[in-house]
């Protein structure tokens, strides 16, 4: 990749098509359909985002990306543009979105299923002070013949305002195991702002000797409602996971009612009413006390903390996104007002 740093330019981009019916046909669709930025943490005074251009067909998907220009924009001047050759961009080429014969049986893209032929994953991180919020991404694309077309789009980048005042859904010791995409943690669109939280005990042990889930301290925490709202999903009948650490396979989703929701575990989904929506995964069996259509209150429990669907171990995602149903709304990021930010993975906390 080829990066050079501009004078300010005004940025005026225009969308290129293909002129010939002989040309590749393809679109191109930006995943999620809005990007967020969020503040690196460290103290690095820098902030990224990440988000996948797909490429979109209905036939001919033999498609290979050559090339691409992006441009990244604050206040309509260009400030940095960047060259992608052939082989970079294979390397950032993923095939996601789409169901293929050997997608699990669980795989959230279930719920989704773009007809792509492929996706590239970018990832920027800027100096703050540089304020981008618009990018401009112009790629070319090729079929088995070696025709081209190209298409671009004009992406905003900004910070996300949140609505809700929002409490910490557990208390007492812990640590955040996971956290946003941008600091290498959840990958999806739909969990890319979700943070996992693992409970600790006194003194910030996690484990003991033994390889149960009820030895792992958080196991049986109590889940609190971060805000009140109504119920609009809850389920209480997955299973929990034997071990820590090991994937109970595909042949243990087979057994359960709609597989696809079942990897998020027992799971409550709480709606603020402002379009903001709080979920929260992975919890024991039968510990789930809400329903469809319940209202709750603020640090009402609402279950406790489990090891079920697919979560490798005890432990609770939380995620705010911007829609009603797992895996089809993106998810957004997220503060707490009675603990400090940002919350990275490895950040101890203690939660009254």
């Amino acid at each position: 990749m080829n990066r050079v740093l501009l004078p300010s330019v005004v940025f005026a981009l225009v969308a290129i098509k293909p002129s010939q019916t002989n040309q590749p046909d393809f679109r191109l669709q930006v995943v999620p359909a809005i990007v967020y930025k969020v503040d690196d943490p460290g103290g690095t005074r820098t902030s990224s985002f990440v988000f996948d251009i797909a490429v979109i067909c209905s036939t001919n998907c033999d498609l290979t990306a050559t090339s691409a220009r992006v441009e990244l924009s604050s206040a309509g001047h260009i400030v940095e543009r960047q060259d992608w050759t052939t082989e970079m961009l294979a390397k950032i080429k993923r095939t996601s979105f789409r169901i293929e014969p050997n997608t699990p049986l669980m795989a959230p893209v279930r719920a989704i299923n773009l007809p792509e032929a492929f996706e590239l994953r970018f990832y920027f991180r800027q100096p703050q002070a540089l304020a981008i919020d618009f990018i401009g991404v112009r790629l070319t694309v090729a079929d088995a013949k070696d025709r081209r077309a190209e298409h671009m789009l004009r992406i905003a980048i900004g910070y996300y305002r949140q609505k809700t005042t929002l409490n910490f859904p557990i208390r007492g010791h812990g640590i955040i195991g996971q956290d946003y995409v941008t600091n290498g943690g959840h990958g999806d669109f739909s969990d890319e702002f979700g943070i996992d939280i693992d409970g600790l005990d006194q003194n910030y042990g996690e484990l003991s000797d033994a390889n149960e889930n009820a030895a792992d301290a958080g196991w049986g925490r109590e889940v609190l409602a971060p805000a009140a709202g109504t119920v609009v999903y809850a389920r209480n009948d997955v299973p929990t996971n034997p071990h820590p650490g090991e994937d109970p396979g595909e042949a243990w989703y087979r057994l359960l009612h709609d597989p696809v929701n079942a990897s998020a575990g027992n799971c409550v989904i709480i709606d603020h009413r402002n379009s903001e929506y709080s979920v929260m995964m992975h919890m024991q069996p039968g510990s789930v006390t809400v329903k469809v259509g319940d209202r709750v209150a603020t640090g009402q429990v609402i279950g406790r903390l489990g090891n079920s669907g697919d979560a490798f171990g005890p432990h609770l995602h939380y995620q705010l996104q911007s829609g009603p149903r797992l895996w089809q709304y993106q998810s957004l990021p997220v503060k707490f007002q009675n603990i400090d930010a940002p919350l990275s993975r490895g950040r101890y906390f203690d939660v009254k």
